[in-house]
């Protein structure tokens, strides 16, 4: 063979590997968490794209057969990568939610390349073979030498096999496998064998606890008390006596202890009081180990217990694991409180901290052509500090605001923005309890910027559409391709924007006029206005949308 010919046939070679090494490769995902959300895309990032977690070029396109793929640039050597939703929050992890090293792939050795998503970093893991036990709390009587250890249908019942260790914060914890034909774990935690197993906070034998593999890769487990170890309380029940109460408390009346142990219900009559002999009423609580909030209703909350002036009052607190006996002193029902027919009564229930100590502060509204500074309207503020203001009855609605005498002091809500008129209807209310969040001529902080996330769309909003902020400092451009709303990893769209003078007035369009926001009967709504110096994220509710249900 001539020289000649083999460099031809060297050089031949040379560009068929080139054009070899330089194909596009297909990456293609089979398998993603059972728990991964359907609307969120996928993501695949490396060292060919800076490793830039949702790069639009690499979203993974969605198969008829629910694969996903993405073609990489062509190039030579390896590759390193990993997938996403969109963001680092969310990149996969293993199948118990640990970090994965980088994968990687040398160009040219395949076109195709298969992979399988075992779990994302923001999800708790779904197919984790094994699961970790966290004693998040233990009874403060539990002996100090003792050892903690978990028996169940894993080992075989045996508590002494299998004992938890303390990490640096000194919590017990136990990494368990799951053995082969077991979907349940069955357990209960032991101090080292069957005689000390966990109870009740009264030293009660417990049920098995059960917990399902695969849910997640952490439990907490919460201890109350050991069966072999009690701690000396007095009585197991904590009593509660009515000493007095309204003398409008008719005979048949009953009274029902609401609070949390009841879901708050006003007339659960698992939680009514009993009357002895005497006619007096009592309530026996078993004793826990917790302070629990209550009141005193007479079947709902239209007649829950109040003060003697008929104002609401904060919650009752009782110390279940200490008080033995509580006696209550109920001065009025919320329902039998003498008022004036004629007039509504305003009662300023909470006031901003900002709130100036003179302040003199008034109502205005459709009563008194919005004064701002009416003398008849202004709050009165009793020996308790309660402000309040009586409005006389008329027909019709009541629409007001609450002011410190000019529309530049007029309140505004928790994020700094403007209210709507309060409304309400005459023939609805006798005495009006009203929580002013803020000022508007108060700021509460400093800020710099502001971060608007819009906290719910409408059902019937566009997927692909972008939404757009229209601001009052770009001349109300609906459609400004600066002001897009972009995607947090919860679906929840936010944008930023520096602070531009005392307060940023708005609306949420979807690019133009035509599709603006409406209020919740399709009706053109009006501009938004924002203060700043309230919050630095302010939360925004778009109920519908013009072009959709708008009466245009």
């Amino acid at each position: 063979m001539t020289k000649k010919l083999t460099h031809i046939i060297l050089l031949l070679s040379a560009i068929i590997v080139l054009f070899t090494s330089c194909e596009q490769v297909v990456v293609r995902v089979v398998d993603i968490p059972p728990n991964t959300p359907t609307d969120q895309p996928v993501f695949i990032t490396g060292n060919f794209n800076n490793w830039d977690p949702g790069d639009e070029k690499y979203r993974m396109q969605l198969q008829p057969d629910s694969s996903y793929i993405a073609v990489l640039p062509p190039g030579f050597g390896s590759l390193e990568y990993k997938f996403t939703r969109g963001d680092w929050t969310t990149v996969e992890k293993d199948l118990c939610g640990r970090e994965i090293d980088n994968r990687s792939l040398i160009l040219g050795e395949s076109d195709t390349v298969i992979n399988s998503i075992e779990s994302w970093s923001d999800l708790d893991p779904v197919n984790c073979p094994r699961v970790t036990l966290v004693l998040s709390e233990i009874p403060r009587n539990t002996p100090k030498n003792d050892p903690i250890s978990v028996a169940g249908n894993f080992n075989s019942w045996d508590p002494e096999e299998s004992i938890l260790h303390r990490d640096s914060t000194g919590k017990y914890f136990i990494t368990i496998d799951r053995p082969h034909g077991i979907s349940e774990l069955e357990f209960k935690i032991f101090r080292g064998n069957l005689a000390s197993a966990e109870s009740d906070e009264y030293g009660n034998i417990l049920p098995n606890r059960i917990i399902q593999f695969g849910k997640a890769d952490t439990i907490e487990v919460n201890i109350d008390g050991w069966i072999d170890v009690r701690e000396k309380m007095g009585s197991s029940n904590v009593i509660l006596i009515v000493e007095n109460f309204p003398v409008s408390t008719l005979q048949n009346d009953n009274l029902y202890f609401a609070s949390s142990l009841s879901n708050w219900t006003a007339n659960d009559r698992n939680f009514m009081f009993l009357k002895d002999t005497k006619g007096n009423y009592f309530y026996s609580i078993p004793r826990k180990r917790k302070t629990l909030e209550y009141k005193i209703t007479r079947g709902n909350w239209s007649s829950v217990e109040v003060d003697k002036f008929g104002f609401d009052i904060s919650n009752r607190t009782l110390n279940l694991a200490e008080d033995d006996t509580a006696y209550i002193d109920i001065q009025g029902w919320k329902d039998k409180t003498p008022i004036n027919d004629h007039e509504v009564t305003i009662i300023l229930k909470s006031l901003p901290k900002t709130t100036p100590d003179d302040a003199d502060i008034y109502i205005t509204g459709n009563f008194n052509d919005w004064a701002q500074r009416s003398k008849k309207h202004k709050f009165n503020r009793n020996e308790q500090g309660r402000y309040t203001v009586d409005i006389p009855r008329q027909r019709g609605v009541l629409e007001f605001k609450i002011l410190r005498g000019s529309w530049s002091t007029i309140e505004v809500d928790k994020f700094g923005a403007e209210i709507p008129n309060r409304v309400e209807y005459y023939r609805d209310v006798d005495i009006l309890n009203v929580d002013v969040a803020n000022w508007r001529d108060l700021p509460t902080q400093k800020v710099t910027d502001v971060t608007l996330v819009l906290n719910s769309l409408p059902a019937n909003t566009p997927q692909l559409e972008d939404i757009y902020l229209a601001p009052d400092f770009n001349g109300w451009d609906p459609g400004d391709r600066n002001m897009i709303f972009t995607k947090l990893s919860n679906n929840r769209l936010y944008i930023t924007i520096p602070k531009n003078g005392y307060y940023l007035e708005f609306k949420i369009t979807r690019g133009n006029w035509g599709n603006v926001e409406v209020d919740d009967q399709g009706n053109e709504i009006p501009n938004r206005i924002l203060h700043y110096g309230f919050a630095d994220t302010v939360l925004i509710d778009v109920v519908k949308w013009r072009d959709f249900d708008g009466n245009y």
